[in-house]
């Protein structure tokens, strides 16, 4: 048992290490979770530092996904504790222990995640996500793709673990939409259309560049 517990809690660790933030520290001298949409990853990153850092940002995310599952594996460790490490790395980002608990919203981590265990769900996710693109709606086809991606693996046949891993993955990220790294809601605006909003658009407010601009004391310093 001590082995697939120190996989899962060291897939955390490896989730949690804030590429993004120290690309925001070290290139700019900026806090991510003060600025833009407040979100400590790869989107913010090309928001509020630099588009030119977003790729290896994004790609080193990925692989913090993808890591403790492939530990596991190594370990010859089953598909309970591979999906369950995969998790823990989601989490790990969305809820850093070295952010005081605050992160990103877990999708490079997810798309390690998939790209390990589920191509199924990872097709779905990239073509609904092209697709948001497209329409000029990139979170809500975001948010759809993830929520695919369960469908898509039972669809697909895989594993009764590799479904509820991406059940899980689907909660975990939508769960951090909704609680973000600051949960009150803009002072002039109701729960209902701020949470409406977090599920939708991801963001807090309608208008996309109002809140990509935000600074932290904007508003009341609500994300």
């Amino acid at each position: 048992m001590i082995a697939p517990v120190l996989i899962i809690v060291g897939s955390y660790i490896i989730g949690a290490f804030p590429v993004a933030y120290l690309t925001g520290r070290l290139l700019r001298g900026v806090d991510l979770r003060e600025y833009g949409s407040a979100n400590v990853g790869a989107s913010n990153v090309w928001q509020s530092v630099s588009r030119r850092a977003v790729v290896p940002v994004g790609l080193a995310e990925i692989g913090q996904g993808m890591a403790g599952i492939l530990i596991a594996k190594l370990a010859d460790q089953g598909l309970t504790v591979q999906v369950l490490a995969g998790l823990a790395a989601v989490a790990g980002h969305n809820w850093s222990v070295f952010l005081a608990l605050s992160g990103g919203r877990g999708i490079g981590h997810s798309i390690g995640f998939m790209l390990v265990l589920s191509w199924p769900a990872l097709g779905v996710f990239i073509a609904v996500s092209l697709m948001g693109v497209g329409l000029g709606a990139i979170p809500a086809a975001v948010g759809l793709g993830m929520a695919l991606a369960p469908l898509s693996a039972l669809l697909a046949g895989q594993s009764k673990a590799i479904v509820l891993g991406c059940l899980g993955l689907a909660g975990v990220v939508m769960a951090k939409r909704l609680l973000t790294n600051r949960p009150a809601p803009p002072p002039d605006m109701g729960w209902r259309e701020v949470l409406l909003n977090r599920l939708l658009l991801d963001r807090d407010v309608r208008e996309r560049e109002e809140w990509v601009q935000r600074r932290s004391g904007d508003a009341g310093g609500a994300r």
